[in-house]
């Protein structure tokens, strides 16, 4: 391959210079194309055998750096996944190379150096300890000898370190047996007792900085092994020294915080509470940071402190006298980083980090004892009521002018900081209950009273209300009523501080609804908002919320609701979003007042949307149009989900209404009537379109829910739809309308041939899915038959089993479908085969259909088992085999019989005697579900041949637990 970039051949042979070849193809060549193709290439290099032999070549000193990495990095592959290819008698000269070559590179290159640290880790970690026992050890030997040419002893120390720190981290990442790691971690721990000295004795000597660098680094790496707090006390109190040294700082904090992090740490409650001075020491710094505006430092303090808190926080709770006010200073330390002056994100980076200790810190108080959670309130309640007024002075917006300079990425941070001060809020209310409540109804009550506060102020205020009551509490009824009487009283000058305030009152919806007199007060602030675009999605979704928790006490604002609503419908200046969900509001609304007032409104409000939905049906098909008709098709959708004059949760009141006569239908049904020719007609045009069809499926799927049995009238025309539409374009929405009508009308002697002809219909289209090849590109229809297949025969199996529905063909489509690849096609159809199964003894025609193709069936269920479907799907093919057991018990053991006897089926590595044993075990079971699912999970575990790993030992505890 020439230099200037011509491709690589295609596999050529492995040499040396082929490889150098496509390293400088991958690193130089422009050409992307190139660059792939040649990496795909030496990928394969490092994984051949040939590998053991070029690298060292490789890494010749004459050879660039990518080469003698590319080197570096093949050694390692071939020692940690490899290394079976080495006769023991290589072992000792494939170590004296690797530390030859780590002396070479330990004053040439780094990456270089720290990739032959790898790879001798590797070796550590195959011959450690029946090959190399004392490997630590040793290796610190070696490399304090004296007799290493060329390099200094900082040189040497320096990649010694090196070493010993990649060490662990090839242990943490390396391909290892489980049952082995745990003797080589052993052995590791083992070498500690080397390695401790080492790095106290670099920390404590006059060395550079730079060695002692790598020495934490070196101990950091160490600890995530669970090194016992005691043993490493002297280095714990070095770092704290040496955190004062700015070389430094870094490094001592990141070692300090994996000492507290590490599980072990909790079996140390003493050290670690004897950390907390030591960290307190650290705050004069930290003042001096935040003067100097360096948040890294600012940062890393805080991480420190946080740390010890997070992971520690019961022992902070329960420590001795001797700590107490030790503890207290660090809890006021932590919230003196909640409080950092300025924006988050842009004026500080830190005030985040603590919300974790925060929830940590409550969620172990309100856990304790009773006699120990009433001193732990006692004690941090006014630390909690603290950082209550610090978030709301932290959650604020900054000015407009300056909000407005702000990044979209920094506004999307501030926007997740806010959402985590609610939650911070709302775990502080489970600790202090009504006193904050009180507290921040005081402020807010000062501020308006007052008139002269900022709404950046009045926003936080409600915004901490909000957060309250997100989280399912309302606190006292005179709090919340004393905030609603006052929120009017708010002046609404900001759109910001407008919204929070409805989402506010939208997280009140229940309290509302127990409380109805004050819906006065919140009404009137809702409908302001539908007049103003910045408004109209807080407005909706509160007025949404509201309504539909407070339909029985709706009925005095109808009026105002619903001319609101009009007016917004008739301006057209609403988001289609805001639009279908102000819907929702009209159905409640409606659903409160007499039969007669509804229609009249509904004259009003939905006859113009009626009247644009024809023009739009008449109007030739355009991206704008099929926008326009999914609008409304899917506002009547709403509509027919919410109004609804059958409701459980009417007042004694309106229970005492008249309910609608046979000659009075429910108002759906008479929109739907109305409707539905146009419907008919934007099919004509749309028939071929999904979203179009998926919106109308909707549509008619929410008013079957509200109508149920009152949509009789209608069924001929909706299946005769539903027909019209699946023949064209299946899809799952129009099965999953079809499984509703056809279940709510299967029983009904006058409906009955209409969703019978429906369900023949459907079949047949299905079936004709089969006889192309695009099957797999329709595997949510087939999930979507066949979960409506299982429902019929479960519960109206006489639409099924008719000659015209052919049962015989759905069941050969079926075993088409148990092969499909989606997990939820196969559960969908073994259950319909489920439930044909159990239907064999009421209906001769199934049990005819199960003799003669039974035996397909179970030998896909067989293959499933054996390795063809997905684990954790088999226990649906259990279910298929323990229905047969019950009915069709002779012929289930004939089939087994005959299929277990093919050689190497269903798997080659289920032997004679496995195959023997899950047939017995199957035969015999024909009650208990959860023993037939056990016997096949342990016989799938044979097939694939995991049976005896520790997968399958978790596997099976899993099984037996979710059982």
């Amino acid at each position: 391959m020439a230099e200037s970039g011509a491709q690589i051949q295609t596999n050529p042979e492995i040499t040396i210079e082929n490889i150098e070849k496509a390293l400088h193809q991958l690193y130089y060549d422009p050409n992307l194309a190139n660059k792939d193709t040649a990496q795909k290439w030496l990928i394969q290099a490092q994984r051949a055998p040939q590998a053991w032999q070029y690298c060292w070549a490789l890494l010749q000193l004459e050879k660039p750096p990518e080469v003698q990495f590319f080197g570096a990095s093949a050694l390692h592959i071939r020692i940690s996944r490899s290394w079976n290819e080495l006769h023991p008698d290589q072992y000792a000269n494939l170590r004296t190379q690797l530390f030859q070559n780590i002396f070479t590179f330990a004053s040439k290159t780094k990456i270089v150096l720290t990739r032959l640290c790898v790879a001798m880790s590797a070796f550590v970690l195959n011959t450690i300890p029946e090959v190399w026992p004392n490997a630590i050890k040793d290796i610190i030997d070696i490399f304090q000898q004296n007799t290493i040419p060329n390099l200094n002893d900082s040189q040497k120390c320096t990649s010694l370190l090196e070493l010993l720190t990649v060490l662990p981290e090839e242990f943490h990442t390396c391909p290892m047996a489980q049952s082995r790691k745990g003797f080589v971690r052993h052995e590791l721990q083992i070498g500690l007792q080397s390695l401790l000295p080492l790095l106290q004795g670099l920390l404590t000597s006059d060395s550079p900085s730079e060695i002692q660098s790598q020495a934490i680094k070196c101990f950091s790496s160490w600890v995530t092994f669970g090194i016992p707090l005691t043993d490493i006390h002297p280095m714990i109190q070095m770092l704290f020294q040496l955190v004062h040294n700015p070389d430094l700082f870094d490094m001592c904090v990141d070692a300090l915080i994996n000492v507290l992090c590490n599980p072990i740490a909790y079996n140390y409650p003493n050290s670690i509470i004897e950390m907390v001075p030591k960290v307190l020491q650290l705050r004069d710094m930290f003042t001096t940071a935040v003067q100097e505006k360096d948040m890294d430092h600012c940062q890393a303090i805080c991480r420190l402190a946080v740390s010890i808190g997070e992971n520690h926080s019961r022992v902070l709770l329960q420590c001795s006298d001797q700590y107490k006010q030790h503890v207290m200073d660090l809890t006021s330390f932590i919230l003196g980083f909640s409080a950092l002056p300025g924006h988050y994100p842009v004026d500080e980076s830190i005030s985040n980090i603590p919300f974790g200790f925060w929830y940590i810190l409550q969620d172990d108080i309100i856990s304790a004892e009773a006699d120990m959670f009433h001193e732990y309130r006692r004690i941090y309640a006014p630390i909690y009521m603290n950082l209550v007024q610090i978030l709301v002075t932290k959650v604020q917006y900054p000015d407009d002018s300056e909000y407005q300079a702000w990044t979209a990425d920094e506004k999307e941070e501030f926007r997740c900081y806010r959402q985590d001060i609610a939650d911070t809020l709302m775990y502080a209310y489970t600790l202090l209950r009504e006193p904050l409540l009180n507290d921040l109804y005081s402020m807010l009550a000062t501020m308006v009273t007052q008139g002269n506060h900022p709404w950046q102020a009045l926003e936080a205020s409600l915004f901490a209300f909000r957060s309250v009551a997100e989280g399912g509490e309302y606190g006292s009824d005179t709090c919340v009523l004393n905030l609603m009487t006052l929120l009017p009283q708010i002046p609404m000058s900001n759109v910001k501080l407008a919204a929070t305030a409805m989402y506010m009152l939208g997280a009140y919806a229940e309290w509302l609804a127990d409380t109805p007199s004050v819906l006065g007060h919140v009404i009137p602030v809702l409908l302001s908002g539908l007049h103003n675009n910045d408004l109209a999605v807080a407005s909706t979704m509160a007025l949404k919320d509201i309504c539909s928790e407070c339909v029985p006490h709706l009925t005095p604002f109808a009026n105002h609701i619903l001319s609101s609503a009009e007016a917004v419908f008739q301006g057209n200046m609403m988001k289609s979003r805001e639009l279908v969900r102000l819907m929702a509001t009209v159905g409640y609304t409606l659903s409160s007042l007499p039969l007669p007032e509804t229609m009249s409104y509904l004259t009003v409000l939905i006859g113009p949307l009626i009247q644009q939905l024809e023009t739009l049906a008449n109007s030739q098909p355009s991206a704008n149009s099929k926008a326009g008709i999914q609008m409304r098709v899917s506002m009547l959708a709403m509509l027919f989900s919410t109004l609804d004059f059958k409701r459980q949760d009417e007042t004694e009141e309106q229970k005492k209404r008249a309910p609608p006569q046979v000659n009075e239908p429910q108002p759906v049904l008479l929109i739907l009537q109305q409707v539905f020719p146009i419907i008919q007609k934007i099919l004509s045009q749309w028939l071929s379109d999904p979203g179009i069809v998926e919106a109308v499926c909707e549509m008619v799927k929410k008013a079957l829910r509200t109508l149920l049995d009152d949509v009789a009238p209608l069924v001929p025309q909706l299946s005769q739809s539903l027909i019209q539409m699946y023949s064209v374009i299946p899809q799952s929405s129009i099965l999953d309308l079809s499984k509703m009508l056809i279940l709510l009308f299967s029983d009904n002697a006058v409906y009955m041939p209409a969703v019978q002809s429906l369900y023949v219909q459907l079949t047949t289209k299905t079936l004709s899915l089969f006889q192309t090849a695009g099957v797999h590109e329709h595997t949510d229809v087939i999930e979507g038959f066949m979960a409506l297949t299982a429902q019929l025969l479960k519960k109206h199996p006489q639409i099924v089993v008719t000659s015209e529905c052919n049962p015989v063909a759905t069941f050969q489509i079926g075993l088409v479908a148990l092969t499909l690849p989606e997990p939820i096609t196969v559960k969908s159809t073994a259950s319909a085969f489920v439930e044909f199964i159990n239907q064999c003894e009421k209906f001769p025609m199934l049990a005819q259909i199960v003799t003669e193709h039974g035996r397909s069936l179970l030998e896909v269920v067989l293959k499933a088992i054996g390795g063809a479907v997905q684990r954790h799907l088999t226990d649906h093919m259990a279910d298929i085999i323990l229905s047969l057991n019950k009915h069709s018990f002779a012929n289930l053991c004939k089939w087994l019989e005959e299929l277990l006897e093919i050689p190497e089926f269903p798997s080659p590595r289920a032997s004679k005697e496995a195959k023997d044993r899950f047939k017995k075990s199957v035969i015999r079971e024909r009650i208990n579900k959860r023993k037939v699912r056990e016997t096949v999970s342990e016989f799938t575990l044979i097939c694939r041949g995991l049976i005896g790993t520790e997968y399958a030992v978790q596997s099976q505890l899993a099984d037996h637990l979710a059982m």
